[in-house]
């Protein structure tokens, strides 16, 4: 018997959707905090309580970029998020495209001259691939992303770890932008002509804010927990439905239904902060409470961008015993679990667990990406509500079958 249903997850969505844009420090972002906190509250947690914590707070001034030879062209972008404030002008070096899989220490082996050259790359996760291409001595960086129908995504150019004990710090040293695949190909096409120069702008604000996570907890009978987590803020100039609204649903049901259910173990339930700027929220909860997950933790699953009406395959990104569990759980109800990855992605709110060694596990919708993520169109419009349930469902069992027998 299912346990959740798409009209309870639709109507979530539906719900945080009014709210807007949940960057942080946002109201979109504060209203939702709030909105997790009554739906926690609602489900008569045996406790629920706030994490503050701080974190650098960016945000938009001013930002362009302009090809300056062999001609005059004003190119449409975006920020690149925590980069530099400062204006530089140079000859721009195309480096390639940059996938999520390529090992960073490729850049540094490149036999390429980039002192005093500002680099085009195609990339979705160009934080990965900044600091080579900084030491290599850039003075600037254009990020082409491979967001269709002309959009641009909206990208942070940090990424984990954190800098929880001195956030100023967390920003690049040379300044970026984003710009979309057509321009792309505009400029592709110049440099097959010969050098290409630009002129590149970006003034960002930032500030040290407060946000926090929001935690219930769910007591079992035993000191054994398993940690859910979903994030609920969003990046800059979109709702963030696939990414996370979706999560944030599942995690208010889940929290909900365990709410009702005798377990074994603790169930906690976290709404994680600020991870779209480099999983502040998680890395945070680890770091506060490392002691006690590192002996009492038996799982955590981390619920980031689930359930496109893009056709994807399944995903699970865990390891050892997590991994074969998850597996074997899935496969005798019934839900088809297409490949397997190393839990080496540094770009979801597992990963602070998975670097103490503290069992983390993620299943998502992967290859491919969903192509609207991190821009305006990311909105309920492309998630299939059934898939959604379903993999609402396999969580709810997995975590079921770790707490009684796990």
């Amino acid at each position: 018997m299912k346990h959740l249903n798409p009209s309870d997850l639709s109507s979530i969505i539906q719900e945080i959707s009014k709210f807007g844009c949940r960057w942080l420090g946002s109201g979109g972002e504060q209203q939702t905090r709030e909105f997790i906190l009554s739906k926690f509250e609602d489900s008569e947690m045996d406790n629920i309580y706030l994490e503050w914590f701080p974190c650098h707070n960016y945000r938009v001034e001013e930002y362009s970029l302009e090809v300056t030879s062999p001609l005059n062209l004003s190119i449409r972008c975006e920020p690149l998020e925590y980069s530099e404030n400062s204006d530089v002008e140079g000859e721009l070096v195309f480096v390639g495209e940059l996938r999520e899989d390529l090992d960073p220490e490729f850049l540094s082996k490149l036999n390429l001259d980039l002192e005093e050259k500002i680099c085009l790359m195609v990339s979705d996760t160009p934080a990965f691939y900044i600091p080579p291409l900084i030491e290599k001595g850039a003075r600037g960086l254009v990020v082409a992303t491979e967001a269709p129908d002309n959009l641009i995504r909206m990208l942070a150019a940090k990424s984990y770890p954190p800098s929880l004990e001195d956030p100023h710090k967390w920003k690049i040293n040379i300044p970026g932008v984003s710009i979309s695949k057509q321009d792309l190909y505009k400029i592709l096409s110049l440099l097959s002509l010969g050098k290409v120069y630009v002129k590149l702008r970006h003034f960002g604000g930032c500030e040290i804010t407060q946000t926090c996570n929001v935690v219930g907890v769910v007591e079992g009978h035993t000191d054994e927990s398993i940690v859910i987590g979903a994030h609920y803020d969003s990046q800059m100039k979109t709702t963030g439905v696939w990414d996370n609204l979706t999560g944030v649903s599942i995690l208010i049901e889940l929290a909900k239904n365990f709410s009702k259910r005798e377990n074994r173990k603790r169930i906690i339930f976290v709404a994680f902060g600020a991870e779209e700027i480099g999983l502040w929220g998680s890395t945070f909860f680890v770091e506060k409470h490392k002691k006690e997950l590192k002996e009492k933790c038996r799982a955590m699953f981390c619920l980031d961008a689930v359930s496109s009406a893009f056709p994807t395959e399944r995903s699970v990104w865990a390891k050892d015993v997590l991994r074969t569990l998850i597996l074997e759980i899935s496969r005798k109800h019934g839900y088809l679990i297409t490949n397997t990855r190393e839990p080496n992605l540094s770009y979801s709110d597992y990963y602070p667990f998975i670097v103490e060694d503290i069992p983390a596990a993620m299943i998502w919708e992967y290859p491919p990406i969903n192509p609207y993520y991190h821009t305006e169109k990311d909105t309920a419009r492309y998630i299939d509500a059934n898939k959604l349930c379903e993999m609402g469902e396999l969580h709810r069992i997995i975590i079921e079958e770790i707490d009684m027998y796990g």
